[in-house]
């Protein structure tokens, strides 16, 4: 796949949720880098199953999901950028607004970075 259908496919996949085919269909399961420098805890998490164990330990905190809004993604060369807004509320009852800019770089048709900036 090119960098441009990488980042179509994903924006269709995140919009539908479908979180978990993004990751086994468009990332390198070994490769990919998941990059969070914000983060105390997954400042840097390699591989498809460490990123899947990630995303479980944050969904283990939160009590509700609110809304989420995927924009269309602009591609230069062999990355692209997509702005995602997300809502949720904690088990401790604190609500979160999530607004950010998540940066991918693909290699041989597969997501090989994933970079989060908010």
């Amino acid at each position: 796949m090119t960098t441009n259908a990488v980042a179509v496919r994903l924006v269709e996949l995140l919009r539908a949720g479908k979180f978990e085919q993004v990751y086994d269909e468009l990332f390198d399961a070994e490769r990919v880098q998941h990059i969070e420098p914000q983060s105390e805890y997954f400042a840097k998490v390699v591989g498809v199953p460490a990123i899947k164990e990630k995303d479980a330990k944050m969904a283990a905190n939160i009590a509700e999901f609110g809304a989420m809004q995927v924009g269309d993604a602009i591609v230069a060369g062999d990355h692209f950028a997509i702005p995602y807004k997300m809502g949720f509320t904690l088990k401790d009852g604190n609500a979160v607004n999530l607004e950010e800019i998540i940066l991918y770089q693909v290699q041989e048709g597969k997501i090989v970075l994933e970079q989060f900036f908010y």
